[in-house]
């Protein structure tokens, strides 16, 4: 009688515990899966936050060490302007830009009608530390238009490679 008792017992843990995996452990399995939380392949674990971090980082290079500063690459830009270096001038320019077509032809138009010295006389050697991010940053310099004082904001954001290139001119 004990024997029959016990199996009994056995058997109603048994289906309470594959009916626990079935309505509530699954489901919930599924769902982290389908969110990439989890992995599609057996055993499924859930992801660890390290893990979660590299698979969907929150921001674009925030990651990345710093090889070349903001101000670095606006040195290189105006060294290039000074010195009538189209290519090193491109090269400070952000290719994930959306203005980066836009930015690259004004700066051929510029190389084209021999006009970089005009252009590098627009651009002041120091400029002003508005805010930096993980991989946004903004600079920006006052400048004469007529007798009005205006200020102009120049836009940068960091590479896959660490260098920080210019969003805008």
């Amino acid at each position: 009688m004990k024997k029959i008792i016990a199996i009994i017992i056995i058997i109603i843990l048994l289906l309470g515990f594959c009916w626990y995996g079935f309505k509530i452990w699954w489901p919930k399995k599924q769902l982290s899966i389908q969110l990439g939380l989890a992995s599609p392949n057996f055993p499924w674990r859930n992801y660890t936050q390290e893990e979660l971090k590299k698979m969907y980082p929150q921001i674009k290079y925030a990651d990345v060490p710093t090889r070349a500063t903001p101000e670095e690459t606006y040195a290189k830009f105006r060294e290039a302007l000074r010195t009538n270096n189209l290519e090193l001038a491109l090269e400070q320019l952000s290719k994930e830009s959306g203005r980066y077509e836009e930015n690259k032809n004004d700066l051929m138009e510029a190389y084209k009608n021999n006009s970089f010295s005009e252009v590098y006389n627009n651009y002041p050697e120091k400029i002003i530390k508005e805010s930096i991010y993980e991989s946004f940053a903004q600079y920006s310099f006052d400048y004469k238009e007529g007798v009005q004082e205006r200020r102009h904001f120049l836009n940068f954001s960091k590479d896959a490679n660490g260098d920080w290139k210019m969003d805008s001119l």
